[in-house]
């Protein structure tokens, strides 16, 4: 198990301790793509960064009343990474993706409907080569990637859990709660509404007990998700802070225990969930085993062929003709004196 210390403020309930209505949550950096759905005319909200092509693809599935903004430490991390692409998504009546109808009808099959829409037809659509898909879910995320993973269709190869184990304890929700209030009171939903950047009615359904409408087991200590990995193949990933009162050392062992060969980042400090920091980010990419980046040679400089040279033409020679015979000049000489 890797440890790491964290001196960013911590986290509960998907939301800050420190509660403030005059501090609105951050709103991402990224650009936002709206992702159109079937149903009601209303889209999702996603950021990216990496080539759409790329053949390992990271989703991100944020908390209870979070946005794909908390993300954004982790696509500045992996701008510029070869041959990945991080995205990380706004579910409805949270960010930048559309409210439900009238504002209504906020619960967990519905955001997981949403989402294995948004993987078959954005990720993999047809005709197009298999990306491998690795989720990482933090709090609520989480447990939407534990069910995404136990649906085969969806293919997911990785799983990276951000404070979430394979059970939810009651006495962790009810902590959730009291780690909200403020002066002994919970925020008023309008409060809520602004500062976390989601819909009224978001924040209204977190809150009622037909919230969580998916299936699941139970015992008289929580909520048990851990079936829902029975068949699950690939590698599991946990980060965790060391004050979490969601997921505690119990969970982790719990955890290691159902899969042995899962890597666990303890985030010493940190409460819940566990903020994106650089040791995290590190720990996210770096155990993805991207392939490496295709060495570029550079061009290789032409030979020099030097020209040929061209050996000037020999000038004409100029052969003297041959002389007259000794003997010939004599008889001129000769007769030259008798005349």
């Amino acid at each position: 198990m890797t440890r790491c210390n964290e001196n960013a403020q911590s986290y509960i309930g998907e939301t800050f301790i420190d509660y403030d209505e005059r501090k609105p949550m951050p709103l991402s950096k990224f650009s936002a793509h709206h992702f159109p759905l079937p149903k009601g005319d209303r889209h999702l909200a996603f950021s990216a960064v990496g080539d759409a092509n790329s053949p390992h693809v990271l989703l991100c599935l944020p908390g209870l009343l979070e946005t794909r903004a908390t993300f954004d430490p982790l696509l500045q991390a992996a701008e510029g990474l070869y041959g990945l692409r991080v995205i990380s998504l706004d579910l409805c009546g949270r960010g930048d993706a559309s409210p439900l109808p009238g504002d209504q009808g906020y619960t967990m099959q519905v955001y997981l409907e949403d989402v294995v829409y948004f993987m078959r037809h954005a990720l993999m659509p047809e005709g197009q080569p298999m990306p491998r898909i690795a989720v990482l879910g933090t709090s609520m995320g989480g447990i939407l990637a534990m069910y995404l993973a136990s649906d085969a269709h969806t293919q997911v190869h990785g799983l990276y859990l951000n404070d979430i184990g394979l059970d939810l304890p009651w006495m962790s929700i009810y902590g959730l709660y009291d780690g909200m209030k403020k002066q002994g009171r919970l925020p008023t939903p309008e409060e809520m509404a602004a500062k976390y950047n989601v819909s009224m009615g978001a924040v209204l359904a977190v809150q009622s007990p037909t919230h969580f409408d998916l299936p699941y087991r139970k015992d008289w200590k929580g909520m048990k998700f851990g079936h829902l990995l029975n068949g699950f193949k690939g590698p599991v990933h946990l980060i965790h802070g060391s004050e979490s009162g969601v997921c505690t050392q119990q969970q982790v062992k719990a955890l290691l225990s159902a899969f042995p060969k899962a890597q666990v980042l303890e985030v010493a400090g940190a409460a819940h969930p566990v903020p994106f920091n650089a040791a995290v980010n590190q720990f996210v990419l770096r155990s993805l085993h991207l392939p490496a980046a295709p060495v570029v040679m550079p061009l290789e400089t032409p030979l020099h062929v030097p020209e040929p040279i061209t050996e000037p033409a020999p000038a004409p020679v100029s052969i003297p003709k041959p002389r007259a015979s000794l003997l010939a000049l004599l008889k001129q000489l000769l007769g030259a004196t008798k005349k």
